[in-house]
């Protein structure tokens, strides 16, 4: 098989390949597994477009089920007026279409089929299926670093060198079939533009033809496509690149199809050359259309409004319930903040700024309750993007978005008088890494494994029930025991410029735009607590999906340490007050991080704090213990029932349960993206579904802080919305699956069983209650309080956030004054007036 590719070629081929990798995500490794939209790449689409594209390429449905809508509808979720709303917003009304007018208008998408899916349809082999498996198999051996390439080359230059020796190219292809693989090009350009040609694939076709084979495993074809385009240059492990990955694809698919064509020529009729028909997955699970539904007829006045929706296609009847599923959310809101009266902030004696993160309502609004505290949201790395290395770490991790790359690296260094504690703390450190990792080898060697079950049995399995009926404890437990080995001594984080830190006039920039985008350049408290969030469980892959976005899906202690640090510097505020923003001498900035899984506040950087704040830094921990007692309480009520006597469990003691599978909700349910002062949702039970960012317009007369908000926090809010939405409306294909049935392969993903595709999205029990949706599939509704001209000039000026609001990725609700009406941006850039579809005088939760 030769190919006539030539070394030109290679940028269009690299072109044609990120055509093709749009209808796949990036999946991140699972130590920094980050929450993306799957269809990220596809949102220069509207959409509906975008979930129609895929549908025909993934075999998505990209809305919820009938069903969800159906029990909506009957609870009162939907009202009558909330579908009468969204069928005028279609341009539809009751009665005035006949049935079928719109069928014929709709037709079915043909949809994308790989060559090897076009062959197996037509004559019922399995070239698919097998392409899958064998390239699945390589993938994980070659980033377990089993299979290896010589002279660095990357996966396709690993697998071409061993395919010739592989037993099971040999039985699937054949004594010739193997040789033929192996005498493929020696480049992955060169194989595939060969295999494209022996295929019969060109032009448009080519880039079809690829879409195809990505979207059969978009969960290896999403880590290579992080590998290629979004990980860093210095990213650890072996590369699997797409160019490599797709190599492969086709070279097992030319060989096979090559093989059968010869041992049973196509008849003529059938063409396996273009893409035609409708897309059928092979993983078992019905894609076919639902059939059509009613939900239970109610007496409604004016008649049933859905009396007309079973005539419409499916898609665009799934449309209508979804327009109306939000609208009904966003008229709740939207009145529930107008029912906010404006109160005049008292002097406070803490001033606490917290991540966006929607769990960070909670913790906030019961901290407000205890007294005068005044909280601010902000993004949690604060606006510091660095990289950092902990003390006596060999590798350091990026604290901000993924959309951002770190601007200097920060490391910590031991901190006091007791210049022995750091070497003590080392020390202990290499002997619990040495006990763990010979405990570890151990039980996974051949023969030690029962020479350990023998020596450890009397313990081990006192100890296992001990971590099933009493996590909590022994957690704590183990917790001491370790600490005990090195105690960890004290620490900062060297801000300092001759530390290797940023300069001085880049300090005072990072801290005037943090300071002036939340909001705070005035009336500074002697307290300004920074809080940044992470979790804590037991035996959770997916751990990092319940950290910090905004740093990399890494905790945001230590941005928060950083901050403060830097905030602290008598430099940085000398700086800042030639700016216009003075900081009193007598305020201090101190860091905190919150547990969302345990609601546990802790203050760092305490031995730092000086004599004059001890007293006022007390008082703030009691007062962060108080809150998160509440919101633990307020929490449990929600959790799934779990354990001995089906109980929900208080939320620490679910953090500590190795056996546990949903150790908190996450940010399950979020649903809006509010930008604005903390006195338009002071006081209103958000119940922890939106993201609050501080803003205050009147201090951004050009717009910059808004769009900064608007392009960076908000775009990775709508990241986290979008995979939730689509893990719970496409759960077979777009999550994880089940987390009882996960396995880890190469510390990069899950895969379910004993191998395949990796799992992308997130796990069902982070958005399933038993087999009930707990989170509520909705696109992302942004609230923001500043003046239309400021945020159309925004939107004018940054392509992504067009693309976001005009195609309906992202709603977008807006007012001037807290005594203003609300507007409504729709797809064509005007507004329109918020008039609410239900005007009864009962008030709605927020809830639904």
């Amino acid at each position: 098989m030769k190919g006539s590719h030539s070394s030109g070629d290679r940028p269009l081929l690299i072109v044609e390949i990120d055509e093709a990798a749009r209808i796949v995500a990036p999946l991140w490794p699972l130590q920094t597994f980050i929450a993306v939209n799957p269809l990220w790449d596809l949102r220069h689409l509207p959409f509906a477009d975008a979930v129609a594209h895929a549908s025909q390429v993934l075999g998505v449905s990209g809305y919820p089920d009938a069903e969800l809508f159906a029990l909506a509808y009957a609870s009162g979720r939907i009202t009558a007026a909330d579908l009468e709303g969204a069928l005028a917003r279609a341009g539809l009304h009751p009665g005035d279409f006949e049935a079928g007018d719109l069928e014929a208008s709709n037709p079915e998408p043909a949809g994308y089929r790989s060559c090897g899916e076009r062959h197996d349809a037509a004559f019922g082999t399995r070239i698919a299926e097998v392409v899958d498996s064998e390239v699945a198999r390589w993938s994980a051996a070659y980033l377990a670093g089993i299979v290896k390439a010589a002279d660095g080359g990357g996966f396709y230059q690993a697998w071409i060198s061993l395919i010739g020796r592989d037993g099971t190219a040999r039985r699937i292809a054949g004594r010739e079939g193997r040789r033929r693989l192996a005498a493929l090009p020696a480049s992955p350009e060169d194989a595939i533009t060969a295999c494209l040609d022996a295929l019969g694939i060109s032009g448009e076709s080519r880039i079809q033809e690829m879409a195809a084979h990505l979207a059969r495993m978009p969960g290896w074809a999403g880590h290579a496509k992080w590998r290629s385009r979004w990980a860093p240059p210095d990213a650890p492990g072996p590369a699997l690149h797409l160019m490599d990955y797709l190599a492969v694809r086709f070279a097992y698919e030319a060989i096979l199809i090559e093989q059968a064509r010869a041992a049973a020529p196509a008849p003529a009729a059938v063409n396996l050359r273009h893409p035609a028909g409708p897309f059928r997955a092979d993983s078992g699970t019905d894609r076919s259309p639902a059939a059509p539904f009613r939900p239970e007829a109610r007496n409604l006045p004016g008649g049933d409004p859905t009396e007309e929706l079973p005539r419409l296609p499916l898609p665009q009847k799934l449309r209508i319930w979804q327009d109306a599923y939000e609208s009904h959310y966003r008229d709740s809101l939207l009145a529930a903040l107008d029912r906010q009266q404006p109160r005049a902030p008292a002097p406070a004696k803490v001033q606490a700024v917290f991540c966006i993160d929607t769990r960070s309502e909670g913790i906030r609004r019961h901290l407000e309750a205890l007294g005068p505290y005044e909280t601010f949201g902000f993004a949690g790395f604060f606006g510091l993007p660095v990289r950092y290395r902990a003390f006596g770490s060999a590798s350091s991790s990026d604290l901000c978005p993924v959309l951002l790359r770190p601007a200097s690296e920060l490391a910590e260094q031991p901190a006091g008088d007791d210049r022995l504690a750091p070497a003590r703390e080392l020390a202990g450190r290499q002997a619990v890494s040495a006990i763990q990792g010979a405990f570890e080898k151990a039980r996974k060697g051949t023969i030690s494994s029962y020479v350990l079950a023998e020596a450890t049995g009397l313990l081990a399995g006192p100890l296992a029930a001990a971590r099933t009926l009493a996590p909590a404890p022994l957690s704590a437990l183990r917790s001491r025991i370790l600490a005990s080995f090195g105690p960890p001594a004290p620490k900062r984080i060297a801000v300092e410029p001759e530390e290797g830190a940023m300069n001085d006039e880049e300090q005072a920039f990072f801290a005037e735009t943090s300071l002036t985008t939340m909001g705070l350049t005035k009336g500074f408290a002697p307290i300004v607590l920074l809080c940044g969030h992470g979790s804590t469980t037991e035996n959770n892959p997916y751990a990092s999906s319940l950290d910090c976005g905004a740093c990399g899906g890494n905790r945001g202690g230590d941005s928060a340490r950083a901050a403060a640090a830097m905030l602290n510097r008598p430099a940085t505020r000398r700086l800042l007050s030639e700016r216009g923003i003075s900081i009193p001498e007598s305020t201090l900035f101190i860091a905190g991080e919150h547990d969302t899984a345990t609601d546990e506040v802790v203050l760092l950087d305490t031995h730092l704090v000086p004599p004059a704040h001890l007293e006022a830094v007390a008082s703030l921990q009691d007062a962060l213990l108080e809150a998160g007692m509440r919101l633990s309480t307020e929490r449990a009520a929600e959790l799934p029932a779990t354990g001995i006597g089906r109980s929900t469990g208080m939320p620490a003691a679910r953090s500590a349960d190795w056996a546990q599978v949903q150790p908190e909700w996450g940010l399950a349910r979020n649903a809006a993206f509010v930008v604005g002062p903390r006195t338009i949702t002071s006081g209103v039970d958000l119940e922890r579904r939106c993201f609050l960012h501080s803003y205050d317009w009147r201090l951004d007369p050009d717009g910059l802080a808004l769009e900064t908000i608007l392009t960076a926090p908000m775009v990775v809010a709508h990241w986290i919305n979008a995979q939730y939405y689509f893990s719970t409306v496409d759960p077979g294909i777009l999550s994880a699956g089940d987390k009882t049935a996960h396995n880890i392969v190469a510390g990069i993903g899950v895969v379910l069983g004993a191998g395949g595709d990796l799992k992308v999205g997130l796990p069902l029990q982070s958005v399933y209650d038993g087999g009930q949706p707990f989170h509520e599939p909705m696109r992302l509704l942004t609230v923001v309080q500043a003046p239309k001209r400021l945020l159309e000039a925004v939107i004018a000026r940054n392509t992504v956030l067009r693309q976001l609001f005009d195609g309906q990725w992202v709603h977008l609700a807006a007012r001037e004054g807290e005594e203003g009406p609300w507007s409504i941006r729709t797809p064509d850039g005007s507004w329109e007036a918020w008039v609410p579809a239900n005007t009864a005088d009962e008030e709605v939760s927020i809830r639904g």
